[in-house]
């Protein structure tokens, strides 16, 4: 075995989390190292996440455009879908992007290998020792597959899988409502692929307020695919050439018959191997355990990005608590507690998008706010009417005084739109603020004035 190489600080991990916390603490003169397996480097949104799903959804949606182009009065001649081109394109793409960030990551010291702690200030990659000041765990999360009875056995698509096929099933059957199969699923319904999505829960994109996925999930029936909810799956199996879900709905047994089966039921933190217990860091299956400002229960490591398992998994999300990590630790007089009031926003990329920021109702519910609300709906919207994109509404949420509390967009531009209240947010904003706003006519974006008005005219003045 080598000598031991100490370092101020290391990310166990060299994702979105892990990397941009070595690039911040080598802005505060540390000197820094990443560890990483001996797969892929750049991180989950690059290769297999964020930007590969979008890159497929933009196709998807350029197809469902040109399907569409006779309502607005242009006739298109024929509609085919090369999914071996748009692949490409998407390889292409993440490659650059990829290509870049492996640049940035062997800027550093990088060790591959599996890591696994000897003890609680020594990692082991290989046969190399390493030491340091502060660890950051920051490890990521794995594809989770449920054990469902005959699922290994029949066989099944994961995420993975979906993003780099370059040929697509006559039919498929997805498991799972949540943002994920949303989207890849609407994917493969624009591609001309008979889709049927099975959700546990009673609505699609179920830890948002019920109407989001009820717009959703009318929008998707309208373009013909089928979204079953609150079903209970008992057992997968093969029929012939097809794959059968066998579940049960409503008290009844209902057989879903499709060429393929995609999995989309979430992720689980990657915590297994690493022999977090002789570094006397606790964790479990949900994650490991941090307390306010990111640190384990080894008071020299700190957990960031979704192995935690604390927050929703997004890639801006993973870089703030990278950073924040970095900066509690090396700046403990100025350590800040992780907040995810802003840093929680989020945008799922189905048409109609759905973008959040601040609270949703159900938040205010569970955490006892009084607060009022008002929507307004797309198909009311000038430039939401002449640009035919009228699914969806937006939603404005406010406290008796006027301040605003959360604003849900379901419609397009979402997740450009939301940016708006996020700002709004920030600095603390009142309805009246919004009204006082100039908004470009006509536009998008004006359509958040109609909730605003309508609160205005309901609540009171902060003092």
């Amino acid at each position: 075995m080598s000598d031991v190489r100490h370092f101020d600080f290391c990310a166990v991990g060299a994702g979105s989390a892990g990397y941009n916390a070595a690039v911040e603490a080598r802005a505060l003169g540390k000197s820094a190292a990443l560890v990483d397996s001996t797969g892929e480097l750049a991180g989950l949104c690059i290769l297999r996440g964020c930007m590969p799903s979008k890159a497929l959804l933009r196709s998807a949606d350029v197809a469902h455009i040109v399907e569409t182009a006779p309502q607005v009065g242009i006739m298109p001649n024929g509609l085919r879908a090369d999914v071996h081109a748009l692949i490409a394109r998407k390889r292409r793409i993440i490659k650059s992007f990829a290509d870049e960030r492996v640049e940035g990551i062997n800027a550093f010291p990088l060790f591959r290998g599996a890591p696994r702690f000897e003890s609680p200030g020594t990692l082991l990659v290989g046969e190399q020792s390493i030491s340091a000041d502060v660890f950051l765990i920051s490890t990521g999360s794995l594809i989770n597959v449920p054990q469902i009875s005959g699922l290994a056995e029949t066989g099944y698509l994961t995420s993975d899988e979906v993003l780099d096929a370059a040929s697509l099933p006559q039919s498929i059957v997805v498991l799972g409502g949540g943002a994920v199969a949303c989207e890849l699923s609407q994917y493969y319904g624009r591609l001309g692929v008979r889709t049927t999505v099975l959700q546990r829960s009673h609505t699609l994109l179920s830890s948002e307020d019920a109407e989001v996925g009820e717009a959703v999930r009318m929008a998707f029936e309208k373009e013909n695919i089928a979204v079953i909810t609150a079903v209970h799956i008992d057992r997968v199996e093969r029929a012939g050439n097809k794959k059968r879900v066998i579940a049960e709905v409503d008290g009844d047994t209902a057989v879903y018959e499709a060429d393929e089966i995609f999995v989309a039921l979430g992720r689980r933190p990657n915590v297994d191997g690493f022999c977090f217990d002789r570094a006397g860091i606790d964790f479990d299956h949900h994650g490991v355990k941090v307390d306010d400002y990111l640190l384990t229960s080894n008071p020299h490591v700190y957990a960031a990005g979704d192995v935690t398992g604390m927050s929703r998994e997004l890639v801006h999300l993973a870089v703030y608590e990278g950073k924040l990590a970095v900066r509690n630790a090396f700046m403990p007089h100025q350590r800040k507690a992780v907040d995810y009031a802003l840093h929680g926003a989020r945008a799922i990329f189905t048409e109609p998008q759905v973008a959040v920021a601040g609270k949703n109702e159900r938040e205010c519910q569970r955490q006892g706010l009084a607060c009022v609300s008002a929507a307004y709906p797309f198909h009311d919207h000038g430039k939401a009417i002449i640009a035919n994109l009228t699914e969806g509404f937006v939603k404005m949420l406010a406290a008796p005084d006027g301040r605003i509390l959360g604003v849900t967009y379901v419609g397009a531009e979402a997740s450009d739109l939301i940016q708006e209240a996020v700002a709004l947010l920030y600095f603390g904003a009142t309805v009246q603020d919004v009204l006082e706003m100039p908004h470009l006519h006509p536009t998008m974006a004006e359509i958040l004035s109609y909730p605003a008005e309508m609160l205005a005219a309901r609540v009171g003045a902060p003092n």
